[in-house]
């Protein structure tokens, strides 16, 4: 007896241990959800919050019962994108060592569908952390961006390459050149959100969405992503993105950009 509450004790604790501090998981009969839910910092993806999205995923994937996986944000934020305060002190040599990006670039282990329901702002690192994802559902009020460009930089999770892949070099160049802000609508006509919704009741219209889907054969819904995902020649475009993310974090101009936006100030770039 003594024994087994020791047990009892230790097996509590790793699970305690493992708690989740910026994600919620859950299950419903077919459908696990995942939800950011950094509360301070709205959302927003710093390499802890990456970790946790990726072991949560992993830990949704496990239940022979989830087919499909849903990842939301809030009314207002799916995400803003990377916590400029942890770029802030990360250069092209530190954010290599630190694996800045290592578990989105794990995301694609995930062999079940998964689906982002993008209700508020998903900008930077949280558009392309919808843009990991097999499909998007978006309200029409969804506000999406790729802004690196005023910090500097570029996007650096599969922005470039991926719009290119799914929109065409010219809406690609324009939304990363530009870093404008578009709405749900607007992301829905360029064919890169699967499906629109209006903002009243969106998160239940979501999981109607994900139902209907999480209805099919599980068999089906995994070989389907698989054959979907392959795309050798974009994952060599991934890599040299990667790189010259890197490569930027360094520049000088990288520098002005972040204390720009972290002192809410204009930046001055050096040519």
């Amino acid at each position: 007896m003594y024994y087994y509450y020791l047990y009892y004790l230790k097996a509590n604790f790793l699970y305690l241990l493992k708690k989740f501090k910026n994600i919620i998981t859950q299950t419903e009969n077919h459908l696990g959800y995942l939800t950011l839910n950094r509360q301070n910092e709205n959302n927003a993806l710093d390499i802890k919050t990456s970790e946790e999205i990726y072991e949560g995923l992993k830990e949704l994937e496990q239940d022979q019962a989830v087919k499909i996986i849903l990842i939301c944000g809030n009314q207002k934020f799916f995400s803003p994108g990377a916590d400029i305060k942890e770029l802030d002190q990360l250069d092209s040599d530190s954010a290599k060592i630190k694996g800045l990006f290592n578990f989105f670039d794990r995301i694609k282990e995930i062999k079940i569908p998964i689906i982002a329901a993008v209700e508020g702002y998903a900008l930077g690192g949280g558009m392309e952390l919808a843009l990991m994802c097999d499909l998007i559902i978006a309200s029409k009020e969804a506000k999406f961006a790729q802004p690196e460009i005023n910090l500097g930089l570029l996007p650096g999770i599969g922005g470039t390459q991926k719009l290119k892949h799914y929109l065409g070099k010219y809406n690609a160049n324009y939304l990363c050149l530009s870093g404008e802000i578009i709405t749900g609508q607007r992301a829905y006509e360029l064919g890169f959100v699967s499906v629109l919704l209006e903002k009243n009741n969106f998160s239940e219209e979501a999981k109607k969405v994900a139902k209907k889907i999480a209805d099919k054969p599980k068999s089906s819904l995994m070989e389907i992503k698989k054959l979907i995902s392959n795309d050798t020649f974009l994952e060599e475009g991934l890599k040299k993105e990667r790189k010259s993310f890197y490569n930027l974090l360094s520049h000088e101009n990288t520098k002005i950009g972040i204390k720009a936006f972290l002192n809410k100030s204009k930046p001055d770039w050096k040519e």
